[in-house]
């Protein structure tokens, strides 16, 4: 029964308060295990609270209160409540104080019209267990004082002599009983050593309690799902009573003996519903943790079999408030985020949003301070600053420029220019967006040819929109193309190109769209289908936290008010650039997908997918072939994941937003759609995703296509995550080479007034810091253990060739977390 208490000296939103609230009320629960239902949390805002007598820096007092807490615990809850209010309230840790106080006497403390003197039988804590065995038998002497029952021992030998009580009945009783109490005071990893032991050989089952699993909304049931029957007794106390599991239909039934809650006492049922075991580390040990998904009272004092009816719960629902693609429903996600993993990305928001608040703090005093060399000191230094004091000006050749185009943050498939096949081509197209006008948006086109194995730019077009036209489809003025003989304007076109390409169609395409949100709709259709198959064991460790880091990023990010990109540029979570996301996806499918095809000796990006993709069918192929009759064994699970797979999938385009049909034609189609195979039509949408199966027993193609299926998800959240984060910094970081633009954007980088300004860029620092830099979840540390030691060795089989292309495998994480 945790109580926390938080009062600040500073006013904030309620989505705010209510994110904090949140936050800490799931972070309790992991560390200390107590139901959430249980945990009460109290924040106070605008409250005068000073800290050495300074009332306008924002200052926090925390009070926890709970009946135990080890040093361990309270350590945890200082570490992860500071990184919450620093992140969300901007207190440090430094400008707080925090009050653990365990609660001693049981009588003060009340809950549900009494106290826990009364619910826990003892005013002292130590007292409790005492009580609860004082209580039981008191309690089993008041039923045996009732009419008919015997009172003392010598009345009960008296009784039994008479033939009033069967000896054999009353034992036998009570031999059950004492197992089952046995069974409930057991750790839960050795209760579920032997549940099934015991099963059927303890107890004659001759009761029966049953009912359906379904999605709350949608009624549609949940098959293989983990469930155990208890009774409840007064006190707190449970009786195990027996284990079940949901069918196909999401119907169960478990038997049980009614005399396992105790002689005369007639159970009152409580239905407990599973997810399966998820593997985390707490204090440096491995631990399998099962999660307890949700508890259906029954009827109290049940006599007879018992009919749960349908037992409706939230499950991985898909959210309805976000029409536009599939998201996951926050309360519906039941599975932890690794609490090590949620740590470590609360520490490193935390961290940047340090800096950045204290620059914009310095912004608002002084509308011309920090200076922009300022910003980027505060922050780490980058790839293109470390190069540039070594080789002055290499960071803003043709040879850096075409090198990053293929390898960069953002690596691109070229097309080929239809009128000079030994030209390649590059495009954006921005007139369909609305823009707001802090940033320009131009379209470019870009060609290069390959010289000595380098990619090299020969010519950029750049189209800008007539002034202060916003909407889309504006009039716009006449083309402006360059070349490496233009000098200085030459220099600004790179410059132009690199702000779109990086923080535009980077961060927006081919982070957001690619990674999070395409893999979140394969993360969702999986965790509410895949239990009992051997593909959980598979592609669990790379798509568990999908549906978390997406949910973080829509609390610190897309917020409307308090998210940085509302506080940036309302891009991401203005409506087109929802829409555009929406034109990405319905590109994307995992049908006949394998990484491109080096287009030059220089292409390291293309060479590295490759060999990584090589890696993957082995692993995969050598899965199947252990696997391969429990999978089919298994296949409604798939055949389930497919359907929601498709249900939900965004309609299919064959352009996404920025993309114009211009002639030119791509060089290599492996990651472009190019299948034959038939898509699927939904409510009159052809969808972008194409079945994996149609039938309830798999086929040799069925087979071939859920092996490209896990190639391709794991692909994704792996090896191109890795590569997106790995790259993000390199380029993005520094503010001079890839910062977003305005004003025209055609200026030296010298020229402050194209930049969009200090608080912009504190914040575009602050978050491409944040998102990246923390150091967890990697195939090769295996931090949780649920890595398949196959894949690590294939990988590690293979470091020589992946360290002759330049890539440390240290960095190749194990799933997209970040």
């Amino acid at each position: 029964m945790p109580f926390i208490r938080i009062e600040t000296n500073h006013d904030f939103s309620s989505e705010v308060i209510h994110d904090v609230i949140t936050q800490i009320t799931e972070q309790v629960h992991i560390i200390k295990g107590d139901p959430q239902s249980m945990i009460l949390v109290v924040v106070n805002t605008k409250v005068n609270v000073a800290f050495g007598g300074d009332y306008e820096k924002p200052a926090a007092v925390v009070q926890v209160m709970n009946l135990r807490m080890s040093v361990e615990i309270t350590t945890k809850l200082i570490e992860i409540i500071s990184d919450i209010l620093l992140a969300k309230f901007n207190v440090s840790a430094n400008r707080m104080y925090m009050f653990f106080q365990e609660y001693t006497k049981m009588h003060l403390v009340g809950w549900n019209r009494t106290t826990f003197e009364q619910i826990l039988g003892a005013d002292n804590l130590a007292d409790v267990e005492a009580a609860r065995k004082e209580s039981a038998a008191a309690n089993k002497k008041q039923q045996l004082n009732a009419p008919g029952v015997i009172t003392d021992m010598s009345n009960l030998i008296q009784r039994i002599i008479a033939g009033e009580v069967s000896l054999e009945e009353y034992t036998k009783t009570e031999k059950e009983r004492l197992v089952y109490n046995i069974l409930s005071d057991l750790p839960l990893d050795s209760l579920l050593k032997i549940k099934q032991e015991l099963k059927g050989n303890v107890i004659a089952k001759s009761r029966r309690a049953f009912g359906k699993v379904v999605h709350r909304d949608s009624l549609i049931p949940i098959p293989n799902l983990s469930l155990e029957l208890w009774d409840r007794d007064p006190f707190g106390s449970k009786d195990y009573l027996g284990i079940g599991e949901t069918d196909k239909t999401g119907q169960f039934e478990i038997f049980y003996n009614p005399k396992a809650g105790g002689f005369g006492d007639a159970p009152d049922l409580e239905l407990r519903i599973f997810n399966p075991p998820q593997n985390v580390v707490i204090d440096s040990k491995k631990s399998e943790v099962r999660n307890l998904i949700e508890v259906k009272n029954g009827t109290d004092n049940v006599t007879d079999d018992y009919d749960f009816g349908f037992v409706q719960i939230l499950y991985y629902e898909y959210d309805p408030q976000y029409p536009l693609f599939s998201y996951s429903l926050p309360d519906s996600i039941r599975h932890d985020f690794v609490p090590e993993a949620l740590a470590r990305t609360m520490q490193s928001v935390a961290k940047y949003n340090q800096i950045m608040d204290r620059l914009i703090q310095i912004n608002r005093r002084n509308p011309h301070e920090p200076s922009y060399d300022e910003i980027q000191k505060s922050f780490p230094e980058t790839l293109t600053l470390i190069l540039e004091k070594d080789h002055k000006g290499y960071t803003r050749s043709d040879e850096f420029f075409g090198k990053r185009i293929l390898n960069g943050f953002n690596p691109v498939i070229l097309k080929k220019d239809k009128n000079n096949p030994s030209l390649y081509t590059t495009a954006f197209n921005g007139d369909k967006f609305t823009l707001t006008g802090k940033i320009d948006l131009p379209n470019y086109k870009v060609k290069f040819e390959l010289k000595d194995g380098k990619l090299l730019p020969v010519e950029i077009t750049l189209q800008f929109r007539e002034d202060n036209c916003l909407q889309p489809n504006p009039p716009l003025k006449a083309p402006q193309t360059y070349t490496s003989t233009d000098g200085n304007k030459w220099l600004q076109a790179k410059r132009v190109v690199r702000a779109t390409h990086l923080g535009v169609l980077g961060e927006v395409k081919g982070h957001l769209s690619q990674c999070h949100f395409n893999m979140e709709q394969y993360a969702i259709a999986f965790l509410r289908n895949i239990r009992n198959n051997p593909l959980r064991g598979l592609l669990y460790p790379h798509l568990k936290e999908v549906v978390h880091i997406n949910k973080f990023g829509r609390q610190i990010l897309m917020n409307p008010i308090e998210g940085f990109f509302a506080k940036l540029e309302p891009m991401i979570i203005d409506p087109d650039m929802l829409r555009w996301v929406r034109t990405n996806i319905g590109t994307y499918d995992w049908t006949d997908w394998q990484p491109r095809k080096p287009l030059c000796e220089g292409h390291t990006f293309a060479k590295l997918g490759n060999l990584y993709w090589d890696i993957l069918t082995t692993h995969v192929e050598s899965f199947f072939a252990t696997n391969q009759e429990e999978i089919a064994k298994n296949w409604t699970e798939i055949l389930n994941f497919s359907n929601d797979l498709v249900q939900h999938s965004v309609l299919y385009v064959p352009l996404s937003m920025e993309q114009v049909d211009d002639g030119d034609e791509w060089y290599d189609l492996n990651e472009i759609e190019h299948s034959s195979n038939p898509r699927q039509e939904v409510n009159g949408e052809l969808k972008a995703i194409r079945p994996i199966t149609i039938s309830p027993q798999p086929t040799e193609q069925d087979i071939a296509n859920i092996k490209q299926v896990c190639k391709y998800v794991i692909y994704q959240c792996t090896f191109w995550h890795t590569w997106i984060h790995n790259e993000h910094n390199s380029e993005f970081g520094e503010l001079k080479y890839g910062d977003l633009l305005t004003n025209g954007s055609m200026g030296d980088e010298d020229d402050e007034s194209v930049l969009p300004g200090r608080q912009v860029a504190s914040i575009i620092l602050a978050v491409t810091n944040m998102l990246t830099n923390f150091n967890y979840g990697y195939i090769l540390k295996n931090e949780d253990g649920d890595v398949p030691p196959e894949l690590i060795k294939l990988i590690e089989s293979k470091k020589a060739e992946f360290e002759k292309l330049g890539f440390d495998l240290a960095t190749l994480r194990s799933r997209l977390n970040s």
